[in-house]
């Protein structure tokens, strides 16, 4: 996927590169009613995965057309300056539609870092109305299988923005890279407030864990 042309042509083991990737996020992205940002939002409504390329400056969608999947229905759509697949492209990451409905994408893509996340979204936040992390697994690399799951669909909106921002910020790293002191004054909220924030948050993030493991 690339806002380029596509060719395998002229490829070479020198022009390869590979790295192990340890995230993998879910975003939410919501547009406005034309949802300019996206043709994708407005042309296609899709609870399963969209298959699409952008080449040059068009688009191609399929969009399943039927409930059993055996009919779609395919577009090309010029794009008319930056979108969400050419910039989730542009930070070295593979964008995977999940879904399409409501004016709205699910995203699935592997940053190579939190820093790297942080600045896909800031970016994407510049074409959509809203960016919120769905979930976000990370794979520790101690075994082949071992992994852990954060899903953020069970907070509330205070509680996500919070939990999302501190994820982004570094605070879940080892070492941190923000303090929770900081964390608190980024928000714009006192300490005792963003303890209890995140005790909540954090409380229903481990059931859900424990929940999807019975």
């Amino acid at each position: 996927m690339s806002g380029g042309r596509t060719s395998t042509e002229g490829c070479s083991d020198a022009a390869v590169s590979e790295s192990r990737r340890a995230l993998t996020v879910e975003l939410a992205v919501e547009f406005d009613a034309d949802a300019r940002g996206c043709p994708i939002a407005v042309d296609c409504d899709a609870s399963a995965p969209v298959e699409h390329h952008v080449i040059d400056d068009t688009c191609h969608v399929s969009c399943p057309s039927s409930e059993d999947g055996t009919a779609v229905r395919h577009r090309r759509v010029h794009v008319d300056g930056e979108c969400v697949c050419r910039i989730v492209a542009s930070h070295g990451c593979c964008p995977s539609l999940q879904a399409a409905a409501d004016g709205g994408l699910i995203v699935r893509t592997n940053p190579a870092d939190r820093a790297t996340l942080r600045a896909m979204i800031e970016e994407l936040r510049g074409v959509a109305d809203a960016v919120r992390i769905r979930s976000l697994v990370v794979d520790d690399g101690e075994t082949a299988t071992r992994s852990e799951l954060v899903s953020l669909q069970a907070l509330t909106e205070i509680e996500r923005e919070t939990v999302e921002r501190a994820i982004l910020e570094g605070y879940y790293d080892r070492p941190r890279t923000v303090s929770f002191d900081d964390l608190a004054t980024d928000l714009g909220i006192t300490s005792s407030a963003l303890s209890k924030r995140l005790a909540s948050a954090e409380s229903k993030i481990m059931r859900n864990l424990f929940e999807d493991r019975d």
